[in-house]
């Protein structure tokens, strides 16, 4: 590879060598004229040749930036990112009623989650999550998903599959510490295929995908069966601005949407649910197995405006039980509505809100962002599954009622301190009546980037 002093001597000798083969008779001052002017050509030749190995050697260069959203390590050319991020949850939970308290209380870590993503020349995003919280080691997220038209993603991996609404919320964003009934019914992740993007950009928003298949609020590494979970989803934001800096709109944070499943669910665990204290709640007898056929349907709406937030969802679960020659679908059925406001004036949305300034009162005056938030919501099983013997109405309710207020404090946008308080009241459950209300006291300190 020829260097830029080499080009200056090469230029230099078939400039000199050109006058004698010419035969060209000029004075000395002439010619040392000549080379003066070759020489200066030669130098900027040689500086624009340093700029573009220069700009060459930046484009194969990297740069390291750590924020909020955690290490970001990224080629200069836009190629090639990697992220390095962690979620980490220190949860307390209390029940007050003493020694009729349904669990005992504790301190635990409900989430320790590394999280590693990234993108492959432009058009390959990549996301491996493990979580090691509840002294367990599991494999939460792995996926990849192919962008090269965003009307139309690929996903392949382990992710949460397009139904809940309030399960599609990261861990971080939910309004509550733990999340309301709906999200029993609904898969936790699964592995399996999805395609997904915007018919029209956004305003509506599509998702579906084949799935291995898991219980109601679980997830798994491997398919019980051949059978498939077929799931979809249909979003609609009807007043938003195609351009998003342009949306004015006060109705522009409304959406609504229905996901749908459907696929054999023979082989698949039990399903347990529980409640806001973790509690499982909801029992079934020995000799029961999943059996048949499952169905979903979850209608779900948003809405947001200023420090205002709504959230409600409704999801009816049908599944297929077996006990002896006994087989039968049963219904399950839960809904939730959730309100917040910003006291503190920031914007809410389907992520936290992001303080105006940061907690740091001795020397920005800074207290970050404070939220309110109510819930209310309900869980109700079919009679079927007590008159097929599937369950025992003296020891599982059958219908579980809640509500609860939360308090959350961003000191920053990547630090959060939560406060819930909520009750349950059961209809059945105990022998001759209804199992005691369950009340419980929730905390969490969240550092998440």
């Amino acid at each position: 590879m020829l260097t830029s002093s080499s080009v200056c001597s090469l230029l230099v000798l078939v400039a000199l060598g050109s006058g004698s083969l010419c035969g060209q008779s000029e004075p000395p001052s002439s010619d040392q004229q000549k080379i003066e002017d070759l020489e200066q050509k030669v130098d900027a030749l040689a500086a624009k040749l340093r700029d573009e190995d220069a700009g060459s050697a930046g484009k194969r260069g990297t740069s390291v930036s750590f924020g909020t959203g955690g290490v970001a390590i990224r080629s200069n050319d836009g190629n090639l990112q990697l992220k390095i991020g962690l979620d980490l949850q220190v949860d307390g939970r209390f029940y007050p009623d003493g020694a009729n308290a349904p669990a005992t209380d504790g301190i635990l870590i409900r989430r320790a989650r590394p999280t590693v993503s990234g993108t492959v020349f432009k058009y390959i995003d990549f996301y491996v999550r493990p979580d090691f919280g509840l002294g367990q080691v599991v494999l939460y997220e792995s996926y990849i998903d192919f962008k090269y038209f965003p009307q139309f993603v690929v996903r392949a991996g382990k992710f949460k599959p397009p139904v809940g609404l309030e399960r599609l919320q990261s861990d971080d964003d939910t309004n509550f510490i733990e999340r309301g009934f709906p999200t029993l019914l609904v898969p936790s992740r699964d592995i399996g295929y999805q395609i997904s993007g915007d018919v029209v950009k956004r305003l509506v928003n599509y998702a579906v995908g084949v799935f291995n298949g898991v219980a109601d609020n679980s997830l798994s590494d491997a398919g019980t069966s051949s059978h498939k979970d077929y799931a979809g989803r249909l979003v609609l934001t009807p007043f938003q601005s195609a351009n998003q800096a342009e949306t004015k709109n006060p109705l522009s944070g409304l959406g609504v949407g229905v996901a749908a499943t459907s696929g054999a669910m023979d082989g698949l665990p039990l399903p347990a649910y529980k409640t806001l204290g973790q509690v499982t709640f909801f029992n079934f007898n020995s000799g029961v197995a999943s059996a048949g056929h499952r169905t979903r349907l979850a209608p779900q709406a948003y809405y947001y405006v200023g420090p205002f937030g709504l959230l409600a969802e409704f999801t009816r679960a049908e599944e297929g039980f077996q006990r002896g020659s006994v087989r039968q679908p049963i219904a399950f059925r839960a809904w939730q509505v959730q309100a917040a406001y910003v006291l503190t004036g920031e914007k809410k949305g389907f992520t936290s809100p992001v303080p105006k300034r940061n907690f740091d009162p001795l020397n920005h005056g800074g207290w970050g962002a404070l939220e309110l938030s109510i819930r209310v919501g309900d869980f109700e099983a079919e009679r079927g599954v007590f008159n097929y013997g599937f369950a025992d109405i003296a020891k599982t309710p059958r219908r579980a009622h809640e509500w609860l207020g939360a308090v959350s404090w961003y000191l920053n946008a990547n630090v959060r301190i939560s406060f819930n308080a909520g009750n349950t009241n059961f209809a059945g459950g105990a022998a001759g009546g209804d199992r005691p209300p369950e009340k419980t006291l929730l905390s969490r300190f969240q550092l998440n980037f």
